[in-house]
């Protein structure tokens, strides 16, 4: 619980880049996905438009940082071993994650549906 609570406060710090505490409003969307696998994503979305989202992949916590999309929303955490990618366009989502030495990525949640 320790654990998950340093990460999440490291994604809100994320969306925090100056001294001054920026107004940040938290929401919580369940995404249903493929075989009907929940996908609980918190999104922290600051005053002056910067963002970050966190969720659960193989049992841990993933914050990730919002990053310039060409469509819809793009968020993304940078570990040792990979890239985790979380893709959200209307009412629709994907993650994958292209690990560090890989040329594509690998689809973890699809077709990904909150309504």
């Amino acid at each position: 619980m320790k654990q998950a609570c340093g990460l999440i406060c490291g994604a809100v710090a994320l969306v925090c880049a100056s001294k001054a505490m920026a107004e940040i409003d938290i929401l919580t969307v369940t995404f249903n996905c493929e075989n009907g696998i929940p996908l609980p994503v918190t999104y922290f979305n600051a005053s002056d438009g910067s963002g970050a989202a966190a969720t659960m992949v193989d049992n841990s916590l993933v914050a990730m940082r919002q990053v310039e999309s060409g469509s819809g929303i793009r968020y993304e955490s940078v570990d040792t071993n990979g890239t985790y990618i979380l893709r959200s366009k209307g009412w629709n989502a994907t993650v994958s994650f292209l690990a560090t030495n890989a040329a594509s990525e690998q689809v973890i949640f699809q077709d990904c549906s909150s309504r």
